[in-house]
């Protein structure tokens, strides 16, 4: 898991996938807003870094220079494109992220399989529940 400490040193750095091929580079970080702790980036891809993606920092590693990253780079230049004019990730964006790479998204309640079988039924709990991604800006 990377913490805090490791994310600051993170943006600008290169990003590689899992057979060692550059994606791009580390563009911008966002948060969990209950755990404080990094959960997402950005990757600047494309010529002069003009594309920017987003990529899960579950199993990641960070080595102080480089960041290796659990998914592959065509998976990362296929994500769901993200505008992020309003700052923070808005909700419906950030639960496509969570199921475009298969990730759990949200707490289900004891006796449903999926946050989504429940979002159907109470969109309010789903809301209540989300992972609430917030941007990160490190003050220099």
């Amino acid at each position: 898991m990377i913490g805090q400490r490791e994310a600051l040193r993170m943006f600008g750095c290169e990003v590689f996938d899992p057979e060692g091929q550059r994606i791009g580079i580390v563009g911008q970080l966002f948060i969990d807003d209950d755990t404080e702790q990094p959960a997402w980036i950005t990757v600047q891809t494309g010529l002069f870094g003009t594309n920017e993606s987003f990529v899960p920092l579950e199993g990641a590693a960070f080595d102080g220079d480089t960041l290796t990253i659990a998914v592959d780079k065509d998976a990362v230049r296929r994500a769901p494109r993200v505008s992020l004019l309003q700052g923070d990730l808005p909700l419906e964006q950030e639960r496509a992220l969570y199921l475009y790479y298969g990730m759990t998204y949200g707490v289900a309640p004891d006796g449903a399989e999926s946050i989504d079988e429940v979002a159907e039924v109470e969109p309010e709990y789903v809301e209540a529940v989300r992972l609430r991604l917030r941007r990160w800006v490190a003050a220099t």
